[in-house]
């Protein structure tokens, strides 16, 4: 059998090489295709009645999966400076585009009963550009008042303060988002220049983007490593540069086929995926 396939394979050597060529060329073409993931991977089966349970809970609440938190500590926050510095940061991340939604202390209403209508009225707590200490000492009396916001946007006992930022949630799915998060940091790092006051900035948003954009890094390094010890092995063996770029010829066909089959079958880049072309190419003749 293995007779029969050489004599093929050596008779019609030529068909066969562009056969591959060709098929390769379509390989590339799928290789560009391929997108990056920006969510996390599934570690557990879907069918996994704790993983079944997160998806009911989910369904049910809801998810804050696309809100990212910018946190301040410091005792003197409803100085007159630190607050209108902490509101301007406010104002200016509700410009970033693709923002939808942002709170924090500044923006806290308080719910008033019109005894006309016998409906709620909210009402903001802080005026815009509060001008005044004193006026700013009122305004922070009546909003410790209300416990809703109590562990919410502040801790009484650590003196954290609190932003959240809703973003749209396309773009968190897209890699769109690292200029987005790119701009909220830009702007959280002004805010620290200005009041010189550490600023913590976490959440999902930014976890996936920093997870998503060391993948790619790495890979590109896992990539270029991998051939140069490809390339390095394969010529201490065969001591002749032309048999070495045949022989790494055939492992960057075995990556561009790894990227091209990853595309046809639907997958995106992942952290557990992302090591597949790299060690399939260079295991394929170490």
């Amino acid at each position: 059998m293995w007779q029969r396939l050489a004599k093929f394979v050596l008779q019609f050597r030529v068909p066969l090489l562009i056969l591959l060529l060709v098929v390769t060329g379509v390989m590339a073409y799928f290789t560009g295709k391929v997108q990056l993931s920006y969510e996390f991977a599934k570690a557990i089966p879907t069918d996994n009645p704790k993983y079944k349970e997160y998806l009911s809970f989910k369904q049910k609440f809801g998810d804050d999966g696309n809100t990212l938190v910018i946190a301040v500590q410091t005792a003197d926050f409803f100085n007159l400076a630190t607050y209108n510095a902490f509101a301007r940061l406010h104002k200016a991340l509700k410009t970033v585009p693709h923002v939808e939604e942002v709170i924090s202390v500044s923006s806290a209403v308080n719910l008033v009963k019109n005894s006309e209508t016998e409906k709620l009225n909210s009402i903001p707590i802080f005026a815009p550009g509060v001008a005044t200490q004193q006026q700013l000492n009122s305004s922070d009396s009546l909003f410790f008042t209300l416990p809703f916001y109590k562990t919410l946007l502040y801790n009484p006992h650590t003196h954290a303060y609190l932003i959240g930022v809703r973003i749209n949630r396309e773009i968190l799915n897209s890699s769109n988002r690292t200029g987005v998060v790119n701009d909220i940091i830009k702007l959280t790092n002004a805010f620290t220049a200005d009041t010189k006051l550490q600023t913590y900035v976490s959440g999902l948003p930014l976890i996936r983007t920093l997870v998503a954009n060391r993948i790619s890094k790495e890979m590109r390094w896992f990539l270029a490593a991998s051939l140069g010890l490809s390339a390095l092995i394969l010529f201490l063996f065969f001591r002749s540069v032309s048999t070495t770029l045949i022989s790494l010829s055939v492992v960057i066909i075995g990556v561009v086929w790894s990227f091209g089959i990853l595309y046809l079958f639907g997958y995106k880049i992942t952290l557990l995926n992302a090591l597949i072309p790299p060690p399939g190419g260079s295991d394929r003749h170490t």
